[in-house]
């Protein structure tokens, strides 16, 4: 069904590209919201819920529910600060091999996603499509 609401058409484009990353990472156990946490953990090493929280743009509630599963499955570390209110998290080594045996399964999904927005973009859609989402996501932005 058509809309021209903006928000409505984001949130259906955003459960479907969830369903293609999901569908392309199902073989090594992962969703890709998973998947992103543990890319997001690499990149900042060693980082507080509420970094990571910051990192990936989702509040601490949801991340504390998402990190739990990956520290259950034994990919990330926690330890607690002097103020044990405060929690690190890092990858740990069976975490780093899950990323990095996802990662080519990510790239397909990735690919999929880049082939079908190339279509609709003239020149290279991985930068105009990246820099319109990312502008999106700064309140400065949202005029």
């Amino acid at each position: 069904m058509f809309t021209d609401c903006y928000c409505t058409q984001f949130r259906r484009s955003a459960n479907a590209l969830t369903g293609v990353y999901d569908d392309a990472l199902r073989p090594v156990g992962l969703k890709i919201t998973q998947f992103s946490l543990l890319r997001a953990l690499e990149r900042l090493d060693a980082a507080t819920y509420t970094e990571i929280a910051g990192e990936v743009g989702l509040d601490k509630t949801t991340i504390s529910r998402n990190l739990k599963l990956l520290i259950d499955a034994g990919w990330v570390n926690v330890t607690s600060e002097a103020d044990a209110r405060v929690k690190v998290a890092r990858l740990s080594k069976e975490g780093d091999e899950k990323l990095r045996s996802a990662e080519p399964y990510w790239r397909r999904a990735q690919n999929r996603v880049e082939r079908d927005v190339q279509r609709f973009m003239k020149g290279a859609a991985k930068e105009r499509l990246l820099e319109a989402l990312e502008s999106l996501q700064r309140p400065d932005d949202r005029g």
